[in-house]
């Protein structure tokens, strides 16, 4: 049997994975740093810009500490940028980005003074800088950031098949977190785009496989992906069989980091829907109509998914069901599309 001390270190030791164990900035030092850290919140709250860097690059200098000394430089960066003077906010990200060994703002640093250079129109040292960011900190927001940069560079206003270039000699550098699972998905967009059909979802099955829930953060929208791709391929049985997928994990799933994503319950009233408009199986629709419900209990697609059982009911000649789900809408559901056509349902089918 545990001891009382060996299950409070096992609660601990839950607490700390939940709150992923995050480290506390202890508060600023030093009376002069404290005092023109002060001014210069001061004159920011009060639109004097110029005096409010001035204070924040006083407050670095008067410093006790490394950690002091990059706050007060990136608050007076931020300060710079927003009068448009991105040279000087350049000057100080760099201060910070180019210290030794990195520090709670090194990585911001270097994002936002990508951001200043490309206002600058120095595109090269930008992407440059945004590409490190990417490969060697793939699982940072930072990197996620710098990934949406890029793309948009290199990307959004490409052709397909450049853009498939970029992206896919990106991917090679870029093997680690987010940025290496939001690669894949971006190839598959881009495959898509021409007509690589099969190749994407190829793609798109490694993803699966390689980001499985809940780590992955595009698994959903992956598997998604899957589906429209099997409908499109005239097989909605495969469609039906990748969505269930995804519901299957939130069934199962209980442990730490787990949790509802908007998609699961999306998916459930896509498969009843494929049900009945695309294979006619109008049993197995009310089956899975009724699982958005008892699944998704809290889910916004409830209403819809009674309104369209109800439907199914009426057209089948059963109006006890049909009109009993129309008015479980109306009595659940204050507003939305649903709750007007259960309105309109009743008022011509239930008298």
């Amino acid at each position: 049997m545990c001891s009382r001390r060996a299950f409070h270190l096992f609660g601990l030791s839950l607490l700390c994975l939940s709150a992923a164990c995050a480290p506390t900035l202890s508060k600023p030092r030093g009376d002069k740093h404290l005092g023109a850290l002060a001014a210069g919140e001061r004159h920011q709250h009060h639109g004097r810009l110029d005096a409010a860097a001035l204070a924040y690059e006083q407050a670095a200098m008067s410093a006790e500490r490394r950690v002091d000394r990059d706050e007060a430089l990136y608050r007076a960066s931020r300060v710079r940028a927003r009068q448009g003077e991105y040279a000087q906010a350049i000057a100080l990200t760099d201060r910070i980005a180019e210290t030794t060994p990195p520090s709670r703002r090194t990585l911001r640093a270097k994002l936002d003074a990508a951001r200043y250079r490309l206002s600058l129109d120095q595109v090269e040292r930008a992407e440059r800088d945004l590409r490190l960011l990417v490969v060697q900190h793939g699982d940072t927001g930072e990197a996620k950031s710098a990934l949406r940069l890029l793309l948009d560079l290199r990307v959004r206003s490409a052709s397909p098949e450049a853009g498939l270039s970029f992206v896919q000699g990106l991917a090679r550098e870029a093997t680690q977190g987010y940025v290496a699972e939001a690669l894949m998905y971006e190839q598959s967009t881009l495959l898509l785009a021409v007509d690589r059909v099969a190749d994407a979802r190829a793609l798109l099955e490694a993803q699966v496989q390689r980001f499985p829930y809940p780590q992955g953060r595009l698994w959903d929208d992956a598997l998604w992906r899957l589906a429209d791709l099997a409908e499109e391929a005239g097989d909605p049985r495969a469609a039906v069989a990748y969505l269930e997928r995804m519901i299957a994990v939130h069934e199962s799933a209980h442990l730490i980091g787990s949790y509802t994503r908007p998609k699961m319950s999306e998916a459930a009233l896509r498969i009843a829907r494929i049900y009945r408009d695309r294979i006619n199986d109008l049993d197995a629709a009310v089956g899975a109509f009724r699982h958005v419900r008892d699944e998704f209990p809290n889910s916004l697609l409830v209403d819809d998914a009674l309104q369209e059982e109800a439907e199914i009911w009426l057209s089948r000649g059963d109006k006890s069901k049909g009109c009993a789900l129309l008015k479980q809408v109306l009595a659940e559901h204050e507003v939305g599309a649903a709750r007007r056509q259960a309105s309109s349902r009743v008022a011509s089918e239930c008298q």
